[in-house]
Order: C-alpha cells, then sequence, then structure tokens
C-alpha cells in the first residue's frame, strides 16, 4: 500500500477543479496533480505554491489527458461548455478521451462532474446538458469504476450571472422563474469536500449519481436572507416567468438550469 495516493484533478484552475484541490491538498494521504491547459499561468504558479504537481493537459488531445493520469489512484473530471466549446459533439469527444485514459490507466475511482441526459428523459434539446449526460452513459458503459456528481446552482451566481436588480431606491428583485418551486444550490467551495467524502466512501458511492446541494428553497426564500443580510434593503421575488426571459441569452441558459432543477425533483 502506498504511503499516499495520487489524486488528479481536471480543471485545477476552475470552479470546481479549485475547490476539489483545496479540500485533498488538506488531506495528507493525498498528493494532489492538478492539471490545466497552461502549467506557466499565473493560477498553475498557484497551484504549485499550495503544494501541487502541475501538469499541462488538454482534453482535445487525447495522449496529453493519458499522460496526466498515469499512476493515479483516483480522477476528477469536468468539462466546460460554455468556457471550452459550445459545441456538444466536442465536449463528448473531451469526456470519452478522459474515460478511455482513465481506463486505461487503471484508475481505482472517477468521479465525473455531469448532468442528466435531459432531452432523453424529457424530449426537449438541451446541450447544455445533453453533452454531459452523454459522457455519462459512456462511462457507464466503459466498465470504470465512478461516481457522477450533479452539481446545483453555485451561490456565487447570486453575485455574477444572477445579482438581485434595483427597481428603486433600497428595493431589489431576484429575477429567476421558479415560481413556487424548489431550487437547490451550493456553495462551490464545498464541492471539493463533497468529492472528499465519496473517496473516504468508495463502496457505498461507486457506481452512483450523486446530487450536491447546499439548500433547496423558494426563490422568495433565498429573497428574505437576502434581506435580512442586506438590511434595510429590501429583496423580493420578481415571479417571472420563463417566457419573459427567453429573448435573452444569459436567461435562456438560466432556462437550462430550470430544466435540470425540474428533473432532479
Amino acid at each position: 500500500m502506498p504511503n499516499t495516493w495520487l489524486m488528479v484533478v481536471f480543471g485545477a484552475t476552475g470552479a470546481q477543479g479549485g475547490s476539489v484541490v483545496n479540500a485533498f491538498l488538506k488531506d495528507h494521504a493525498y498528493k494532489v496533480r492538478a492539471v490545466t491547459r497552461d502549467a506557466s499561468s499565473e493560477k498553475a504558479e498557484e497551484l504549485r505554491a499550495k503544494g501541487c504537481e502541475v501538469v499541462q493537459a488538454d482534453l482535445d488531445d487525447a495522449a496529453s489527458v493519458r499522460q496526466a493520469v498515469e499512476g493515479a489512484y483516483a480522477c476528477f473530471g469536468v468539462t466546460n461548455f460554455w468556457v471550452d466549446t459550445k459545441d456538444p459533439p466536442r465536449e463528448i469527444q473531451q469526456g470519452k478521451n478522459l474515460v478511455d485514459a482513465v481506463k486505461d490507466a487503471g484508475v481505482k475511482h472517477f468521479i465525473f462532474s455531469g448532468f442528466e441526459y435531459i432531452q432523453k428523459i424529457i424530449g426537449i434539446e438541451c446541450p447544455h446538458f445533453d453533452a454531459k449526460g452523454q459522457i455519462e452513459e459512456y462511462m457507464q458503459e466503459s466498465g470504470v469504476p465512478f461516481t457522477g456528481i450533479r452539481v446545483s446552482f453555485y451561490y456565487q451566481n447570486f453575485l455574477t450571472y444572477f445579482p438581485p436588480r434595483k427597481v428603486d431606491e433600497g428595493k431589489y428583485v431576484l429575477e429567476i422563474p421558479m415560481g413556487h418551486s424548489m431550487m437547490d444550490a451550493i456553495d462551490v467551495n464545498d464541492i471539493g469536500e463533497c468529492v472528499h467524502s465519496i473517496l473516504e466512501k468508495p463502496k457505498e458511492y461507486l457506481g452512483r449519481f450523486v446530487g450536491l446541494s447546499g439548500t433547496s428553497m423558494t426563490v422568495s426564500h433565498y429573497a428574505d436572507v437576502f434581506s435580512k443580510v442586506f438590511a434595510p434593503n429590501q429583496v423580493t421575488d420578481a415571479k417571472v416567468r420563463i417566457s419573459m426571459l427567453l429573448s435573452s441569452f444569459v436567461c435562456f441558459n438560466l432556462s437550462l438550469f430550470m430544466v435540470n432543477s425540474f428533473v432532479r425533483h
């Protein structure tokens, strides 16, 4: 038995991958290999300073991916449709490259951050999710020992993509078309701890898909939390409908998330 297990993390300079890196650096039973497309970047240097082995690989380059996972006990993988591809066939191939590399390397536990195959489930085409859903299917068929995680809405998105909109002095609204349905959300920094917990109990999670959520509340409830934190400012649910937002690309992205939420429940 080795003194330390090698944990390979793809997307190490991103939100999810970075969270996984931080979680495993705290556990001295693991050595962390951080994978990035640019090993000379400032973020890569920060990872080295934290104690990571940093290697360069591109999910489009199967050979580099295979090299990155050599000797790994476990591996965390994630693809990024919006930033890296906006091209479902390309994202699917990236995922296949990763699954193939993990299988050939004999990795004992592969954790992939994916989504449901929406089109297959309810007949609505949703490229953002469907590509990851097809990667999940390939992963299942490959025989790789895996756990799939499905991450809910980031709390951080409330401050970036979907912040409260000011409508008057001291008054703001949240424009998220969920009606009275519950919306799951999580702190992206907690994802790494969840992944670490999965590897602590591998027999319990191998072959399963696990949804990650910190809270499940209505938009009105989230608005109430904002009001308490930022008092005397008041934040309310704008009670918008999806049809009111479809003309906006950003809100269309949000509508895709809503599809995921409805399927989850």
